[in-house]
C-alpha cells in the first residue's frame, strides 16, 4: 500500500498544493506559500465575521426558546451553519483543489420538531458550530500572527527600494531612514537599541536578513495554513476506514474496457 492509500485509509488529506519541499527557494516560489498567504488573509476576516454571526444568532435563538420563538430561528440557524461549511469548503480550494469530502444530506424528516431534531443532530451542524465559536478566535489569533510575521519579512525584502523614503525626527532634527528597535535621541545618539537602516549597505543587510527569515517563515506560513484547512476538514468528515477502499472500486480496474455506443 503506497503513501497515499495510506493517507486514504485513516483520514489523512493528502497536499498536493500546501506541499513541503526541501529547497526553500524552491519552497519560496511554489503555490503552496502564496495560497496560503491569500487563504490565510480571508481567514482573518472571516473568522471574525463568522464567530460574532454564527455566535450571535445561537445564543438569541436559545435564549428565545423559553418563549417558543426561539424554535424557528433554532432551524434557521442550523441551515444558516450549514450554509457557512459550504462557503468554507469553498474557500478551502484555494489551498486543497482537490477538494473537501463530500457533505452528507440532512437526515429527512416531516414535521417541526422532527425536522428541529434532524438539523440539530445532524455531526455538521454541531461539529460547524463548534469550528466557528470555539475554534475561531484561536485560528484568528494563529493566523494573525503567521500571517502579520511573514509580510513583515516580505516587506523586509525590499527594504533598499523604499527606505530612504520614510522621513524621521529626532530632536528637532530630520532625517530619513527606517529604524528596527529604540532611537530616543537619532540613529547616533545615546540610548539607541536595534538597527538603523540609514544607507544602501545597511538596507542591503536587512534586506538578506529578511529574505533568509522569510525562507525559513514560508514553512510556518504553510504548516500554518495545514492546520487551519484540517480544522475545516474534520467539521466536513471524519475518519473514514473504507475510504481507500471505496477508492479502488470506483477506479476502473484492469479487465475494464471502454464502453462502446
Amino acid at each position: 500500500m503506497n503513501t497515499e492509500d495510506m493517507a486514504s485509509l485513516y483520514g489523512t488529506p493528502i497536499w498536493t498544493r500546501l506541499r513541503m519541499y526541501r529547497n526553500p527557494i524552491r519552497m519560496l516560489f511554489s503555490a503552496g506559500v502564496w495560497a496560503s498567504a491569500w487563504y490565510l488573509l480571508s481567514s482573518m476576516i472571516l473568522c471574525i465575521v463568522l464567530f460574532s454571526v454564527v455566535t450571535s444568532i445561537s445564543i438569541t435563538s436559545a435564549a428565545l426558546v423559553i418563549i417558543w420563538a426561539g424554535l424557528p430561528l433554532l432551524i434557521g440557524s442550523a441551515y444558516f451553519i450549514r450554509g457557512c461549511v459550504v462557503m468554507e469548503r469553498g474557500r478551502a480550494r484555494a489551498v486543497i483543489p482537490e477538494g473537501l469530502p463530500a457533505m452528507p444530506p440532512v437526515a429527512s424528516a416531516e414535521g417541526f420538531f422532527p425536522t428541529l431534531k434532524a438539523v440539530w443532530k445532524d455531526r455538521i451542524t454541531q461539529r460547524g458550530l463548534a469550528h466557528f465559536t470555539l475554534l475561531a478566535i484561536p485560528l484568528f489569533v494563529l493566523d494573525t500572527v503567521v500571517w502579520t510575521i511573514w509580510v513583515a519579512f516580505l516587506g523586509g525584502v525590499t527594504v533598499p527600494i523604499w527606505y530612504r523614503y520614510i522621513p524621521r525626527g529626532f530632536n528637532g532634527q530630520h532625517t530619513h531612514g527606517l529604524e528596527y528597535g529604540y532611537f530616543p535621541n537619532g540613529p547616533h545618539g545615546k540610548d539607541s537599541i536595534g538597527f538603523w537602516i540609514g544607507s544602501d549597505l545597511s538596507a542591503t543587510v536587512a534586506a538578506v536578513a529578511s529574505l533568509v527569515l522569510l525562507l525559513a517563515w514560508n514553512y510556518v506560513l504553510v504548516a500554518t495554513a495545514r492546520v487551519h484547512a484540517s480544522s475545516l476538514r474534520s467539521v466536513v468528515a471524519g475518519r473514514d476506514p473504507m475510504a481507500a477502499a471505496r477508492r479502488v472500486l470506483d477506479s476502473p480496474g484492469p479487465l475494464s474496457s471502454p464502453t462502446t455506443t
